[in-house]
């Protein structure tokens, strides 16, 4: 990865975690994924938060039909099991506390398939569930979870769902080398934020990273947004977000951080072909033969350099992260990297990165709200 418009900070924090030293013992998973067998063609993954969050950024590496519940609305329910017939499809179950309600209240719509479920929580109900159902049950580490994509809870639906789990699994280990890279992030967020710059847009212009919209989301908000601190995240696929928010990002308030995330070699890249009938018509004084011959990777590095150069003229803060191409390997890097991003923020602001307190309270008053009907 390369990352530019901001300095590097040689001074990192003493400040580390036994969660990014965690290593997943991969064999484990394999062999648990053995008893399970290959033999179906689509995969549910039903989780909240982190317990999805890293699998959604892994869904490019998937080789099967991938499904995820992360919401109990009927209709959700309905066109997932619709589209997944029982015999051909294994459910997964995720939840570290066993105790997600909304996880247990979706599972129960398909307690006729075949389940596996992981968990930590010994007393936790959804390990109950799994023993009283005779379903699998794989070990969920004492990790948080949105920092748990290096474990079996973002590891192991990825494995049943065709990814090289072992290749996900070394990017996310060098991932962890760009922490002068993190901080430095951090940093650069936490001077603006003290500047009034409230809010990041991130504009990802690689189609195949637009599910680490969540888990990018979640890492900033949860781990960082604490004692009236932290800053508002918001996601969106580019070009499309310039035909809408980008007039936010120019023409509103002036408190957003830009933040693009582009790649050097795109997948799959091909050429412009414009049929010679129309090659004179214009668009915008444009000839479309000057289009004949662009790459569609070049074309869209354009719309980068377009909004960028804008908002440099406008003096709005931005920052670009590239990737070096889009790779098993390198999305388990870009994942550990915004975990390091969020963790040093948080230490930045002195709050705890792996609580979420304001998250528990809510979810505690939905199960008060249940017991009174």
């Amino acid at each position: 990865m390369k990352f530019y418009n901001f300095e590097n900070v040689d001074n990192l924090p003493e400040d580390w975690s036994q969660y990014f030293d965690y290593k997943e013992d991969l064999e484990y998973l394999k062999r648990e994924a053995a008893k399970i067998g290959l033999g179906f063609d689509n995969v549910i993954v039903i989780g909240n938060g982190g317990s999805v969050t890293s699998f959604k950024a892994y869904s490019i590496c998937t080789q099967k039909n991938v499904f995820i519940i992360d919401s109990m609305d009927p209709a959700l329910l309905r066109k997932v099991k619709n589209s997944c017939p029982k015999e051909k499809t294994i459910v997964v179950a995720v939840s570290k506390s066993g105790n997600t309600l909304g996880v247990i209240e979706s599972l129960m719509e398909f307690v006729n398939y075949q389940v596996v479920v992981v968990t930590e929580n010994e007393e936790g109900a959804l390990r109950h569930i799994a023993q009283k159902m005779n379903w699998q049950i794989i070990e969920h580490p004492n990790v948080s979870g949105r920092y748990s994509g290096a474990t079996s809870a973002g590891l192991f639906p990825a494995l049943l769902a065709g990814s090289k789990i072992n290749q996900i699994a070394e990017g996310i280990e060098s991932g962890y080398k760009y922490k002068k890279e993190a901080y430095s992030l951090a940093k650069y967020y936490f001077d603006l934020e003290k500047k009034g710059y409230s809010e990041v847009y991130i504009s990802c212009y690689p189609w195949l990273l637009s599910d680490f919209r969540s888990l990018i989301i979640q890492l900033m908000h949860e781990s960082v947004c604490k004692d009236g601190q932290g800053q508002t995240f918001y996601f969106s696929e580019a070009p499309e977000c310039q035909h809408h928010t980008n007039q936010r990002f120019f023409g509103g308030k002036k408190n957003v951080i830009g933040t693009f995330i582009t790649v050097k070699k795109w997948w799959d890249d091909k050429e412009i072909k414009i049929p010679e009938k129309i090659a004179d018509l214009e668009l915008k004084d444009l000839r479309l033969k000057n289009l004949d011959g662009l790459s569609y990777s070049k074309a869209l590095n354009l719309e980068y350099h377009g909004t960028k150069n804008e908002a440099d003229r406008l003096q709005i803060p931005n920052i670009t992260i590239e990737l070096d191409d889009i790779t098993n390997q390198t999305v388990g890097e870009l994942l550990s990297f915004w975990q390091l991003v969020a963790f040093y923020s948080a230490i930045l602001r002195n709050v705890d990165p792996f609580n979420e307190p304001a998250v528990e309270s809510s979810k505690n008053i939905t199960i008060e709200e249940i017991k009174k009907l």
